[in-house]
């Protein structure tokens, strides 16, 4: 799986692919963990591009965000579409933190 990423003030920002199922969310999860290094401060994935997501998908967001907590490293989506943003409200948006923008995103974890 390729992801594209940039670093911005100590935050990783990830643009996520457009799909995220039972074929690739293993491969998902561990690219979001193996992106993250020492001294970055939270991951961010942009989900602007993303059309669907199955429960595979929400359970490796559950994985990184744990992985995540465990290395003290903060973690947040963005952009999410609102038809894909309800899958959200079961309980991952009380785990992970959700903006809006992505530039509402970094600046939560800039500060």
């Amino acid at each position: 799986m390729k992801l594209h990423f940039e670093r911005m003030h100590g935050v990783v920002i990830v643009t996520s692919c457009a799909r995220i199922d039972g074929n690739n969310a293993a491969a998902f999860e561990r690219a979001l963990c193996e992106i993250v290094q020492e001294g970055d401060r939270a991951l961010v994935v942009d989900f602007e591009p993303l059309k669907y997501i199955g429960s595979a998908g929400l359970r490796a967001i559950l994985l990184t965000a744990k992985n995540l907590n465990e290395r003290a490293v903060g973690f947040g989506l963005c952009e999410i579409e609102p038809h894909v943003r309800k899958l959200f409200a079961i309980g991952v948006d009380e785990v992970v933190s959700i903006h809006k923008t992505q530039k509402e995103a970094v600046a939560s974890f800039s500060g």
